[in-house]
């Protein structure tokens, strides 16, 4: 079943004996296999994921009925929104983004799917000045990126992909371009980190012909692309990819670029060069890579606490990669850090990655206080996230 799971991932990660005893886990009942995987179990069977498993419905096997409620049915009561909503929609989306950065997505999910609802309706249903009509689509548009994002920091994967494509029909309607490339570009991560290669590659190549594309969203798609073909083995033409994008991202900021594309630099640049070299099993310079990341989102130009999420992130990754390794000395404060970060930041998809390296410590037999760390992690994480206790492939 391993070998039938590393055909349908197209990548031998993790190591085949790692996912054996997965696998027994899954088997046992210990904990369900993540979406990830039960997708590549559907794929491996060649059967409709429903068919081979008993999934629980909540917020990830949300239909159109739960996402929307009945708002849509109704007619709205009261004064019809003005420009006033609109600026409040476009500063909560602000506030979403600033929380989410710092403490995760978990708890941020219902808020915001609340948030997204609630502006959906009153344009579905016409209670808007018809003046502001396309403001609301592209400021209510951005507030559904948002939530999407959120939805993919919480590991509701399935609610990602169903708010992004609200997201883009809203972008669309509203005439607002930027956002509709921003929306496609996340449509593709989504599909990368449900390991869909080919589909992103396919999203991303429909954009290269794009002249009218500033500098820095071309950037972003190169660096979807660069991930993709990596998952695909294609090493020479990921590395080109991503030599593309650094060489834009790494450039000054054009009036053509937009806003949104802030969070696009030297950190972001480092840690999608170390997935690359995960994705193709190169741990020595991953390490470099991802330490290189997780060090920029503190660096003496932005304050230490503005992006925590992303730190923690990557320093997870970078623990998992050490643990995988064996490097028990350059683990340890590592884990630490990690130790201290997981009772403020709630986000399933790097919980998700943590749950598998505390498996991986206690399989390997770590020194003593790396395993008791490893266990007071466990701990924290049953607390912070308990719902989510299941370890996935990459």
């Amino acid at each position: 079943m391993a070998r039938e799971l590393h055909k349908a991932n197209g990548s031998p990660y993790p190591p085949l004996e790692s996912l054996v005893r997965q696998i027994r886990g899954w088997e046992r009942g210990d904990h369900r296999p993540d979406e990830r995987t039960r997708g590549l179990y559907a794929a491996a069977f060649d059967t409709p994921e429903i068919d081979l498993f008993d999934i629980p419905r909540d917020i990830d096997d949300l239909s159109a009925a739960v996402l929307f409620g009945v708002v849509e049915t109704r007619g709205e009561r009261g004064r019809p929104v003005g420009a006033d909503y609109v600026q409040t929609i476009r500063e909560t989306n602000q506030h979403l983004i600033s929380l989410d950065s710092l403490y995760g997505g978990n708890d941020l999910l219902p808020l915001s799917l609340r948030i997204f609802r609630a502006a959906h309706a009153k344009l579905a249903t016409g209670h808007h000045e018809r003046a502001i009509e396309r403001d609301l689509e592209a400021a209510t548009g951005e507030t559904a990126e948002v939530t999407s994002w959120i939805a993919h920091d919480a590991d509701k994967q399935h609610t990602a992909r169903q708010v992004i494509h609200e997201a883009l029909l809203l972008s669309r309607l509203a005439g607002d371009r930027s956002m509709e490339l921003f929306n496609m570009s996340h449509l593709a991560l989504l599909a990368l980190h449900l390991r869909r290669s080919r589909e992103a590659l396919r999203l991303c190549e429909d954009m290269q012909d794009d002249q009218r594309m500033p500098p820095r969203v071309h950037a972003l798609f190169d660096l979807r692309r660069a991930r993709a073909l990596a998952q695909m083995g294609d090493r020479p033409a990921a590395f080109a990819a991503l030599d593309h994008a650094t060489g834009a991202v790494t450039a000054s900021i054009t009036a053509r670029d937009p806003k949104w594309t802030w969070w696009l630099d030297g950190a972001e640049l480092a840690w999608h060069r170390g997935m690359l070299h995960v994705e193709l099993g190169e741990w020595d310079p991953a390490i470099t890579a991802i330490t290189e990341s997780a060090s920029g989102r503190t660096n003496a130009r932005r304050r230490a606490s503005t992006r925590t999420r992303a730190r923690y992130n990557d320093l997870a990754q970078l623990l998992e990669v050490l643990v995988h390794i064996e490097a028990w000395n350059e683990a340890e404060p590592v884990l630490i850090e990690v130790l201290d970060q997981a009772a403020e930041v709630g986000s399933a998809r790097t919980t998700n990655i943590l749950t598998g390296v505390v498996d991986g410590i206690v399989r390997r037999r770590g020194p003593s206080v790396i395993v008791d760390a490893a266990m007071d992690l466990r701990r924290l994480l049953d607390v912070v996230d308990p719902a989510d206790d299941s370890a996935g492939l990459r």
